[in-house]
């Protein structure tokens, strides 16, 4: 027979073993929720640009259907997940150069963007201007454009090719799973396509508000763009941060 000091030995033993393993089981078990609930985070905060760029779209876009929204939020999805992708292959080697210059260049875009929506805001409250607008309830609307909204979706994630660089640490993904980072940029955009959609019927709303008055429409949403690229200019001299 054992004596009682074996007996308590081997009971330690055993209540130690079953911690060690309850503990690896739940070490586990976090692992992969870390990285997943992590890719969330970045997935909302990048879509905050988004957020109020598709605002802006919202209130500026009279002809706006569902169709367009969709399109809206899609663009911005698209390259909110595939520059941080474009950032992590280029990897290193470029991440001097896109610290240095991506932050000026969403600012130059942004601004070219918003301030011609802020000079069509003007003119249009002087004078419509038929090249551009269409008229309807008095007012005069800025007519949809492809091509501009896939320029924001460019223009507002070039910012975002430094975020894949790191984005691996980030999310403390685990040494060699490709497969979760490439995940995470797949749910960085489906979190920007969503508060995307939701920014164009939020700003359509707002549009509403103001009765049809497209061209002050016009000057918010321009003026929203031009405040977006200077916070992120701010941001990449790190003078400022969200």
């Amino acid at each position: 027979m054992r004596s009682n000091q074996e007996l308590s030995g081997t009971y330690k033993k055993d209540q130690f073993f079953s911690f060690s393993l309850s503990a690896s089981i739940i070490q586990l078990q976090a692992l992969p929720m870390e990285w997943l609930w992590l890719s969330f985070i970045y997935g909302i905060a990048l879509s905050m640009d988004c957020l109020a760029l598709s605002i802006a779209d919202g209130l500026v876009y009279g002809d706006l259907t569902r169709k367009k929204a969709f399109f809206i939020a899609g663009v911005f999805a698209l390259g909110q997940g595939l520059f941080p992708l474009i950032g992590y292959l280029l990897g290193v080697a470029f991440s001097q150069w896109i610290d240095q210059y991506d932050h000026w260049a969403a600012f130059a875009l942004l601004l070219f963007i918003g301030g011609k929506m802020v000079l069509e805001g003007l003119i249009g409250m002087a004078k419509a201007n038929p090249k551009e607008t269409c008229r309807k309830n008095g007012g005069s609307r800025k007519v949809f454009s492809y091509p501009e909204v896939i320029f924001q979706g460019v223009a507002d994630s070039v910012d975002a090719l430094a975020v894949g660089i790191t984005i691996e640490t980030n999310i403390h993904a685990d040494v060699g799973a490709t497969y979760e980072i490439y995940l995470a940029f797949v749910i960085i955009a489906l979190c920007t396509f969503a508060i995307s959609l939701l920014g164009v019927f939020a700003g359509k709303r707002i549009n509403l508000l103001l009765k049809g008055k497209y061209e002050i429409s016009n000057v918010l949403g321009g003026t929203v763009l031009i405040v977006l690229g200077t916070l992120i200019l701010l941001e990449g001299l790190n003078l400022f941060r969200w």
